[in-house]
């Protein structure tokens, strides 16, 4: 070999090195975030390695850097993004299997294994570049499930999963906000609050990871122990967490005054309507429903629409079309409930939630109260690849029954109310519109 070529060899490892180099995985103490700090990419190649340990496999490598480092280091990192470019092509509908293996991809990954000074998983190289290729798409709510994974997809639609008690939501800043801690959970125990941003998961930085990434991570094995670093007004904080087995009641009804039924339903899940429909036939809800939609991150739209025919007797509650098929979601009850309605949104509504407020307030049904909502108005539909992995995209956008669309844009309320004079001015309203329905006696 010429010495040319031992030059460059040498040149390529010292690169590796500079580029893997990685927080150290020693207790820091809890700092104050700068006010300027902005998310982070996901460090996807040390959340893959984290599956096989507690610790992430590539720990800090010491050494001064030198200028041919740095290049090297960037050489590496263009042909990253050339791997998330091409990969990108596969989101969009060509498939990886018909590539020749010895494509622009493969040979950029195989230059990060062939050459690394550690070990590193051409896996997690892979899983890295389709959520870059997700990421670079500009399709906010692109997903990537690997097939190992797949289960965790599953639980997401059901109403029993194994975590840690929490509802996990993506803000548009990218960063995954806890929307809800359910109580009696290992979460509320801990100290978690709604509002916190999770930014490490056991050492592995999630900010700017995808929240089909992050729930994997914290679901898992019951008694499995989680560090959570997490972020509140400005302050970074530390949590021990044990996963259990969570069992998620997603409505919960009360008899909140004469006659008025409260629904605070937290999301939609297989058996939310029958939930809803079992809650409202054990309380009196004759002269008035108040139904909670706040802080509901969505869910199954199928469910969303079963709530709504329990109050909207037939018709039109949302549709959208795909290459220029529509589909329609109608209300089929012959015996609806007829009882005044307000609903409750905030900041906080999004998706099927947003759909549902949108149909009662579009079909003069009731009376929307709160701050606007969300903003999540899009159709998501999956493809598999050929290793049995998933990747979920934007397909189309709903449309409220009078032709809306909530995407970017949200519901907004009927009525603009303060979060602490809510049920006051819903029991408000409920009175009023009860006696309007009161029958006249001539």
């Amino acid at each position: 070999m010429s010495r040319a070529a031992n030059r460059r060899k040498k040149t390529i490892r010292s690169g590796m090195t500079a580029s893997s180099k990685t927080r150290s995985g020693v207790v820091r103490p809890i700092e104050k975030a700068k006010p300027a700090e902005t998310s982070k990419p996901a460090e996807t190649g040390k959340s893959r390695s984290r599956e096989n340990s507690s610790r992430p496999k590539n720990e800090v490598l010491a050494g001064a850097s030198s200028t041919k480092n740095q290049e090297r280091s960037e050489q590496i990192r263009n042909s990253i993004l050339i791997v998330f470019s091409l990969v990108l092509t596969l989101v969009i509908g060509i498939g990886i299997g018909s590539r020749d293996r010895d494509s622009v991809v493969d040979s950029a990954i195989n230059l990060l294994t062939e050459n690394a000074p550690i070990e590193i998983s051409r896996q997690a190289l892979e899983r890295a570049a389709i959520e870059g290729a997700l990421k670079a798409s500009g399709d906010q709510w692109a997903n990537y499930f690997p097939s190992s994974a797949i289960d965790k997809l599953e639980e997401r639609n059901s109403n029993i999963l194994t975590g840690i008690g929490v509802t996990l939501k993506k803000a548009r800043s990218g960063a995954i906000e806890i929307v809800k801690v359910i109580s009696g959970t290992t979460a509320e125990k801990a100290g978690l609050l709604a509002g916190d941003q999770i930014l490490e998961v056991n050492e592995t930085d999630v900010q700017g990871a995808s929240l089909a990434t992050v729930g994997a991570l914290i679901r898992g094995e019951i008694g499995r122990e989680l560090q959570l670093r997490v972020l509140r007004n400005s302050e970074k904080i530390e949590f021990s967490v044990a996963t259990e087995r969570v069992n998620l009641n997603t409505v919960e009804g009360s008899q909140i005054d004469n006659g008025v039924a409260y629904l605070a339903i937290t999301n939609f899940a297989s058996g939310t309507a029958d939930e809803a429909k079992s809650a409202i036939s054990s309380l009196d809800s004759r002269n008035g429903v108040i139904i909670d939609l706040r802080n509901n991150p969505g869910g199954q739209i199928q469910e969303a629409v079963n709530v709504a025919e329990i109050f909207i007797g037939n018709g039109l509650i949302t549709s959208y079309k795909v290459s220029g098929e529509e589909r329609v979601f109608n209300a089929r009850n012959r015996n609806p409930i007829l009882s005044p309605i307000v609903v409750m949104i905030n900041r906080g509504t999004s998706s099927a939630a947003e759909l549902l407020a949108a149909a009662i307030q579009d079909r003069n049904r009731g009376v929307v109260i709160g701050e606007r909502s969300y903003g999540k108005g899009s159709v998501q539909d999956f493809v598999t690849l050929q290793d049995g992995s998933k990747i979920e995209l934007t397909v189309a956008l709903y449309l409220t029954p009078s032709g809306r669309t909530i995407e970017g844009v949200g519901v907004t309320p009927d009525l603009v109310v303060k979060a602490e004079d809510l049920n006051l001015k819903a029991l408000q309203i409920l009175g009023g519109l009860s006696e309007l329905n009161q029958p006249v006696n001539e």
